[in-house]
């Protein structure tokens, strides 16, 4: 994302970070007010089968906005790996497709294209609004010889 990406997600998220901020003393509601504003991260890890696979993304009931994502790969092996750092590019899997109720947002696209950047504000910033009881779905498509990893991240508030 680009670097001035927060003044694109929208006025609510400008909220000051720590209650501390806000000017004068807060009460309980505002303090609540403000968390319920702020960016949350949540991590999801997938074990991708040679194939077509798909994963349920399940969010908090609180979740109204859908931000965006990060990804990498891990590919399985049988020989021991050493210890990887994000990020590895995805192998095996070359196309994913992710839906949020029923509504495809990302469709047949090769994972690598965003899957590096892992900080806070390099996510693929795609917005969608949420209900709390939303239907999220991702879909891999592994034309590898073996099992791969999708480690992901979903941004939301």
């Amino acid at each position: 994302m680009a670097e001035n990406s927060m003044e694109n997600e929208m006025d609510f998220l400008n909220a000051p970070q720590f209650p501390g901020q806000i000017k004068g003393v807060p009460t309980i509601d505002q303090v609540r007010k403000l968390i319920r504003r702020q960016k949350r991260v949540k991590g999801f890890s997938f074990e991708a089968p040679v194939g077509n696979s798909s994963f349920n993304i399940q969010l908090s009931g609180t979740a109204r906005l859908w931000l965006g994502l990060i990804m990498y790969g891990i590919p399985k092996t049988d020989e021991p790996q050493p210890a990887q750092n994000c990020c590895t590019t995805f192998i095996n899997i070359t196309s994913m497709q992710l839906m949020i109720n029923n509504e495809i947002v990302i469709d047949q696209l090769d994972p690598n294209i965003i899957s590096f950047g892992a900080q806070d504000e390099s996510y693929y910033f795609i917005p969608r609004p949420l209900s709390g009881t939303d239907e999220i779905t991702v879909n891999f498509t592994n034309t590898g010889t073996a099992t791969e990893t999708a480690k992901i991240g979903v941004y939301y508030i």
